[in-house]
């Protein structure tokens, strides 16, 4: 308290002694002529625009929308210069008052003068929200409103109802529908009817499935519109394709029963952005369970466990392992997140092991090398083996559920280096094939190294279970948006077909 008040009364007294000085750097800072972007063109689908111009409303930063044409610029996609049509996008400009924030907000690469720090080096919005964007030199012009389309769901006939699977809106109308008890099926085929296609993880919601439900349509429609979500209602269920609303390839959705540990050894931080997703953005019932009583008999109410962050080695011993096998083949599903997966390196069953890459230098003389460091550059020198939130390219199979709502890329955020080959018998469902490729923030050259031919987003399965590794923190900070639909698709839709009606 001492040292605080020393220092507020300082800060007030050199405040006086510099007015002059402290008046005009205030004034230079809205002063953005000099930045060397103008404007941020974002095109995308309506929930991800809508959630980013809830961000920037909070702020109070202005924004609009481009009419027809189209805009030259870095485009955040593929790292380069390229073009990108402007019909209705959305439009970004640092000639406002809050010009510099909007800078730091959508720099694609953001330099850094030292990058000896604690904190993340990249949180560029179009990745964080999976935009397509360019950052022009050029001002766009745009309107400052855009006309909103709203369509009621009424239909009360239909034999049954698709709705897509795209972003986190669509999660929280599933977890609403399941809390209804509303049965719903997912696709693992790609889905034509009445001339419209659907993609893979589209909702299919019959009649037939709630035929004991006699408010169905009454409920259906209010949480659709509740969600503003568009059903496509069809009269058949016979698809225009081979795949019916009947067909083995969609699937129900068992709602999941969930439990989430806390406690000793759990990463506070990433145990508190899981909870703040349950509790505040899908909706959805949890379980908070202890990690010093946990027990599998507590365990045997729950078809999902997820791990945050953490460290588990004295909760998953050698005999809590072998009951924790037996959970998963029964049909219980393990979704870990981060540095929980390392809980499972190297352990049979789990098709897990470290990416373990030749070093180009012999192991001695690399380490005298470093031995011969001087001591005020050692730190420094440790750099190259670090990554400190950075953002990757990564490729993703988009056939598997666990990537439903996604294409064939992703950009990922890495906090770290670690890396894992390839599964031999599970799905390497998103990875690093070859050299790794990042777009934005700090890596060292060895730790990058490291991250050749690996496995970011994995699922093993085991028996009538699996096991689900998100490598990298799709929920970190609960702000890479983009991220989060991954961790629903583990939750509703990866290995969840056991038929429980």
């Amino acid at each position: 308290m001492a040292h605080h008040t020393t220092t507020g009364l300082s800060t007030v007294e050199m405040g006086s002694k510099n007015a002059s000085e402290l008046n005009s750097e205030f004034k230079k800072f809205f002063t953005n002529d000099a930045l060397v972007y103008k404007s941020y063109v974002l095109q995308g689908h309506p929930d991800k625009i809508a959630l980013l111009t809830q961000l920037l409303d909070k702020h109070e930063i202005t924004y609009g929308y481009a009419g027809q044409g189209s805009v030259s610029g870095y485009h955040y996609t593929t790292a380069s210069n390229g073009s990108m049509d402007t019909n209705g996008a959305l439009v970004v400009s640092t000639n406002q008052a809050k010009g510099k924030m909007i800078k730091v907000l959508f720099e694609p690469d953001a330099s850094l003068e030292e990058p000896l720090t604690y904190d993340i080096t990249a949180w560029s919005i179009p990745y964080a929200y999976g935009l397509e964007a360019v950052a022009s030199k050029n001002l766009v012009a745009a309107t400052q409103a855009k006309t909103a389309s709203n369509t009621e769901n009424t239909n009360t006939t239909a034999a049954g109802f698709i709705a897509s699977w795209n972003t986190m809106k669509d999660a929280h109308f599933l977890a609403a529908l399941l809390q209804q008890n509303i049965n719903v099926r997912f696709t693992e085929k790609k889905l034509r009817f009445g001339g419209e296609n659907f993609e893979r993880g589209s909702l299919v919601i019959t009649k037939s499935d709630n035929k004991n439900n006699p408010n169905f349509y009454q409920k259906l429609n209010e949480i659709a519109n509740n969600h503003g979500r568009t059903l496509f209602a069809s009269n058949t269920t016979f698809g225009d394709t081979r795949t019916d609303m009947g067909s083995p390839d969609i699937k129900m959705i068992n709602a999941p029963k969930i439990a989430l540990l806390k406690g000793d050894g759990v990463s506070s931080l990433s145990y508190g952005a899981a909870w703040h997703f349950f509790e505040k953005q899908l909706q959805y019932p949890v379980t908070h369970i202890d990690t010093q009583s946990m027990s599998f008999s507590k365990l045997a109410r729950y078809n999902v466990l997820v791990l945050p962050e953490g460290r588990y080695s004295k909760l998953l011993g050698e005999e809590q392992i072998k009951e924790l096998k037996k959970w998963i083949r029964s049909g219980g599903k393990v979704i870990a997140i981060g540095s929980a997966t390392r809980s499972f390196l190297d352990k049979k069953g789990f098709d897990l092991k470290n990416n373990e890459q030749d070093d180009l230098d012999d192991l001695d003389d690399k380490q005298s090398k470093e031995n011969l460091t001087p001591y005020d550059k050692r730190e420094r020198e440790s750099v190259t083996n670090f990554i400190t939130g950075s953002i990757y390219k990564i490729t993703l199979d988009a056939s598997h559920p666990l990537a439903y709502g996604y294409g064939d890329t992703y950009f990922s955020l890495k906090q770290g280096s670690t890396s894992y080959q390839f599964m031999e018998e599970g799905y390497n469902v998103g990875y690093i094939d070859g050299d790794a490729k990042s777009v934005s923030g700090f890596s060292g050259e060895k730790a990058k190294a490291k991250l050749k031919n690996s496995m970011v987003f994995g699922e093993a399965r085991m028996g009538s279970g699996s096991v689900v590794y998100l490598v990298d923190d799709v929920l970190f900070r609960s702000f890479w948006e983009q991220g989060k639909l991954f961790f629903a698709n583990a939750l509703f839709f990866v290995n969840n077909n056991k038929f429980t009606l």
